[in-house]
Protein backbone atom coordinates (compact mmCIF):
# COMPACT_ATOMS: atom_id res chain seq x y z
CA UNK A 1 0.00 0.00 0.00
CA UNK A 2 1.49 3.28 -1.07
CA UNK A 3 0.79 6.87 -1.92
CA UNK A 4 1.75 8.44 -5.21
CA UNK A 5 4.93 10.42 -4.40
CA UNK A 6 3.59 13.88 -5.20
CA UNK A 7 5.41 16.87 -3.76
CA UNK A 8 3.55 18.33 -0.80
CA UNK A 9 1.37 15.23 -0.33
CA UNK A 10 3.74 12.69 1.25
CA UNK A 11 5.99 12.51 4.33
CA UNK A 12 4.66 15.80 5.65
CA UNK A 13 6.38 15.58 9.03
CA UNK A 14 9.72 15.13 7.32
CA UNK A 15 8.90 17.87 4.82
CA UNK A 16 8.41 20.37 7.64
CA UNK A 17 12.08 19.97 8.48
CA UNK A 18 13.92 18.89 5.35
CA UNK A 19 11.70 20.48 2.72
CA UNK A 20 9.19 19.12 0.24
CA UNK A 21 11.68 18.15 -2.44
CA UNK A 22 13.84 16.03 -0.15
CA UNK A 23 10.85 14.39 1.57
CA UNK A 24 9.33 13.44 -1.79
CA UNK A 25 12.62 12.12 -3.10
CA UNK A 26 13.05 9.99 -0.01
CA UNK A 27 9.55 8.57 -0.30
CA UNK A 28 10.18 7.62 -3.92
CA UNK A 29 13.22 5.72 -2.66
CA UNK A 30 11.15 4.03 0.07
CA UNK A 31 8.77 2.70 -2.57
CA UNK A 32 11.59 1.41 -4.77
CA UNK A 33 13.27 -0.35 -1.84
CA UNK A 34 9.99 -1.95 -0.75
CA UNK A 35 9.30 -3.16 -4.28
CA UNK A 36 12.80 -4.60 -4.59
CA UNK A 37 12.25 -6.65 -1.45
CA UNK A 38 8.77 -7.82 -2.46
CA UNK A 39 9.88 -8.79 -5.96
CA UNK A 40 12.61 -11.03 -4.55
CA UNK A 41 9.90 -13.18 -2.92
CA UNK A 42 8.70 -14.46 -6.30
CA UNK A 43 5.04 -14.41 -5.27
CA UNK A 44 2.14 -12.42 -6.76
CA UNK A 45 1.96 -8.83 -5.53
CA UNK A 46 -0.26 -5.85 -6.28
CA UNK A 47 0.41 -2.17 -5.64
CA UNK A 48 -2.53 -0.40 -3.99
CA UNK A 49 -2.20 3.29 -4.92
CA UNK A 50 -3.61 6.32 -3.11
CA UNK A 51 -5.20 8.67 -4.03
CA UNK A 52 -7.24 6.77 -6.64
CA UNK A 53 -6.89 9.43 -9.33
CA UNK A 54 -3.09 9.12 -9.24
CA UNK A 55 -3.03 5.54 -10.53
CA UNK A 56 -2.19 6.49 -14.13
CA UNK A 57 0.68 8.73 -12.99
CA UNK A 58 1.96 5.97 -10.74
CA UNK A 59 2.00 3.52 -13.65
CA UNK A 60 3.78 6.08 -15.82
CA UNK A 61 6.41 6.52 -13.12
CA UNK A 62 7.17 2.86 -12.37
CA UNK A 63 6.09 1.34 -15.66
CA UNK A 64 3.27 -1.06 -16.60
CA UNK A 65 4.96 -4.27 -15.44
CA UNK A 66 3.42 -4.07 -11.95
CA UNK A 67 -0.16 -5.05 -11.14
CA UNK A 68 -1.71 -1.95 -9.57
CA UNK A 69 -5.13 -0.86 -8.38
CA UNK A 70 -6.74 2.15 -6.72
CA UNK A 71 -7.15 2.37 -2.96
CA UNK A 72 -10.74 3.25 -2.12
CA UNK A 73 -12.04 4.69 1.14
CA UNK A 74 -12.26 7.80 3.26
CA UNK A 75 -9.65 6.67 5.82
CA UNK A 76 -6.98 4.03 6.24
CA UNK A 77 -9.39 1.57 7.78
CA UNK A 78 -11.76 1.73 4.82
CA UNK A 79 -8.85 1.50 2.37
CA UNK A 80 -7.56 -1.62 4.12
CA UNK A 81 -11.01 -3.18 4.13
CA UNK A 82 -11.46 -2.57 0.42
CA UNK A 83 -7.92 -3.66 -0.41
CA UNK A 84 -8.37 -7.02 1.27
CA UNK A 85 -11.76 -7.47 -0.38
CA UNK A 86 -10.23 -6.74 -3.78
CA UNK A 87 -7.50 -9.33 -3.27
CA UNK A 88 -9.78 -12.03 -1.88
CA UNK A 89 -12.09 -11.50 -4.85
CA UNK A 90 -9.14 -12.57 -6.98
CA UNK A 91 -9.37 -15.89 -5.08
CA UNK A 92 -6.17 -15.58 -3.09
CA UNK A 93 -6.49 -17.61 0.10
CA UNK A 94 -3.96 -15.56 2.11
CA UNK A 95 -3.34 -11.84 1.67
CA UNK A 96 -0.79 -9.54 3.30
CA UNK A 97 -0.96 -5.74 3.27
CA UNK A 98 2.47 -4.11 3.49
CA UNK A 99 3.23 -0.44 4.16
CA UNK A 100 5.91 1.47 2.21
CA UNK A 101 7.55 3.40 5.07
CA UNK A 102 10.13 0.79 6.14
CA UNK A 103 12.63 0.62 3.25
CA UNK A 104 15.04 -1.59 5.19
CA UNK A 105 12.51 -4.20 6.31
CA UNK A 106 14.44 -7.48 5.98
CA UNK A 107 13.40 -10.01 3.40
CA UNK A 108 13.44 -12.62 6.17
CA UNK A 109 10.60 -10.84 7.98
CA UNK A 110 8.38 -11.07 4.90
CA UNK A 111 9.35 -14.71 4.39
CA UNK A 112 8.35 -15.41 7.99
CA UNK A 113 5.04 -13.59 7.51
CA UNK A 114 4.25 -15.72 4.48
CA UNK A 115 5.17 -19.00 6.14
CA UNK A 116 3.32 -18.21 9.38
CA UNK A 117 0.17 -17.28 7.48
CA UNK A 118 0.10 -20.81 6.10
CA UNK A 119 -0.47 -22.16 9.62
CA UNK A 120 -2.04 -19.17 11.41
CA UNK A 121 -5.18 -17.23 10.56
CA UNK A 122 -3.53 -13.81 10.88
CA UNK A 123 -0.12 -12.17 11.04
CA UNK A 124 0.84 -8.66 12.10
CA UNK A 125 4.09 -6.70 12.30
CA UNK A 126 4.22 -3.96 14.95
CA UNK A 127 6.02 -0.70 14.16
CA UNK A 128 8.04 1.06 16.84
CA UNK A 129 5.67 4.04 16.80
CA UNK A 130 2.68 1.96 17.90
CA UNK A 131 1.28 1.26 14.45
CA UNK A 132 2.05 -1.71 12.23
CA UNK A 133 4.01 -2.16 9.03
CA UNK A 134 2.29 -5.36 7.89
CA UNK A 135 -0.96 -7.20 8.45
CA UNK A 136 -2.27 -10.35 6.83
CA UNK A 137 -5.26 -12.67 6.99
CA UNK A 138 -6.53 -15.93 5.66
CA UNK A 139 -9.67 -15.61 3.56
CA UNK A 140 -11.59 -17.67 6.12
CA UNK A 141 -10.79 -15.30 9.01
CA UNK A 142 -10.86 -11.88 7.37
CA UNK A 143 -13.47 -9.55 8.84
CA UNK A 144 -13.80 -5.87 7.84
CA UNK A 145 -14.64 -5.06 11.47
CA UNK A 146 -10.96 -5.49 12.33
CA UNK A 147 -10.46 -2.00 10.86
CA UNK A 148 -13.51 -0.25 12.26
CA UNK A 149 -13.23 2.56 14.86
CA UNK A 150 -9.43 2.28 15.19
CA UNK A 151 -7.69 5.45 16.39
CA UNK A 152 -5.57 5.81 13.28
CA UNK A 153 -2.27 7.73 13.42
CA UNK A 154 -1.89 7.14 17.16
CA UNK A 155 0.44 4.94 19.19
CA UNK A 156 -2.40 2.54 20.05
CA UNK A 157 -3.16 1.29 16.52
CA UNK A 158 -1.26 -1.97 16.86
CA UNK A 159 -2.70 -2.87 20.26
CA UNK A 160 -6.25 -1.94 19.24
CA UNK A 161 -6.00 -4.04 16.09
CA UNK A 162 -4.42 -7.00 17.83
CA UNK A 163 -7.20 -6.93 20.45
CA UNK A 164 -9.81 -7.00 17.69
CA UNK A 165 -8.18 -10.03 16.10
CA UNK A 166 -7.77 -11.80 19.45
CA UNK A 167 -11.50 -11.35 20.09
CA UNK A 168 -12.06 -13.76 17.21
CA UNK A 169 -9.00 -16.03 17.17
CA UNK A 170 -5.77 -16.80 18.99
CA UNK A 171 -4.23 -17.97 15.75
CA UNK A 172 -2.29 -14.77 15.09
CA UNK A 173 1.49 -14.54 14.75
CA UNK A 174 3.20 -11.33 15.85
CA UNK A 175 6.33 -10.50 13.86
CA UNK A 176 9.39 -8.63 15.18
CA UNK A 177 8.93 -4.93 15.84
CA UNK A 178 10.41 -2.74 13.11
CA UNK A 179 10.70 1.04 12.67
CA UNK A 180 9.23 3.09 9.86
CA UNK A 181 10.55 6.50 8.80
CA UNK A 182 8.27 9.41 9.65
CA UNK A 183 10.52 11.82 11.54
CA UNK A 184 14.04 13.24 11.59
CA UNK A 185 14.96 10.86 14.40
CA UNK A 186 13.76 7.91 12.34
CA UNK A 187 15.82 9.06 9.35
CA UNK A 188 18.95 9.54 11.43
CA UNK A 189 18.57 6.05 12.92
CA UNK A 190 18.13 4.59 9.45
CA UNK A 191 21.26 6.27 8.15
CA UNK A 192 23.42 5.31 11.12
CA UNK A 193 22.24 1.70 10.80
CA UNK A 194 23.21 1.44 7.13
CA UNK A 195 26.05 3.93 6.67
CA UNK A 196 28.68 1.20 6.21
CA UNK A 197 26.72 -0.64 3.54
CA UNK A 198 28.02 -0.35 -0.03
CA UNK A 199 26.33 1.81 -2.64
CA UNK A 200 23.30 0.46 -4.50
CA UNK A 201 22.26 -1.73 -1.56
CA UNK A 202 19.30 0.54 -0.73
CA UNK A 203 17.81 3.27 -2.92
CA UNK A 204 17.12 5.31 0.21
CA UNK A 205 20.77 5.29 1.26
CA UNK A 206 21.84 6.22 -2.26
CA UNK A 207 19.44 9.17 -2.17
CA UNK A 208 20.85 10.40 1.13
CA UNK A 209 24.43 10.04 -0.10
CA UNK A 210 23.60 11.94 -3.28
CA UNK A 211 22.31 14.90 -1.24
CA UNK A 212 25.35 16.03 0.79
CA UNK A 213 23.64 19.11 2.23
CA UNK A 214 20.83 17.03 3.63
CA UNK A 215 23.22 14.39 4.89
CA UNK A 216 25.53 16.94 6.47
CA UNK A 217 22.68 18.50 8.40
CA UNK A 218 21.38 15.08 9.40
CA UNK A 219 24.72 14.18 10.95
CA UNK A 220 25.43 17.58 12.47
CA UNK A 221 22.21 18.65 14.14
CA UNK A 222 19.27 17.16 15.92
CA UNK A 223 17.09 19.61 14.00
CA UNK A 224 17.02 19.73 10.22
CA UNK A 225 16.95 23.00 8.30
CA UNK A 226 14.35 23.26 5.57
CA UNK A 227 15.68 23.28 2.03
CA UNK A 228 13.47 26.17 0.98
CA UNK A 229 10.93 24.07 -0.89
Amino acid sequence: MTKYPEAGKVKMRLAESIGTKAATGLYRSFIKDTLTTVQSLSIPYHIAVHPPESLDRFVQWLGPSHQSFQQQGSDLGKRLQNGFRTMFEKEYQQVIALASDSPDLPLEVLQTAISKLQIHEAVIGPATDGGYYLIGFSNALFNPDFFEDIHWSTDTVFQETLSRIHSVTNQVHVLPEWPDIDTNTDLRRFYKTHELQPAKTLHTMDYLRSNPRLLQTLLRDDTFQADGE
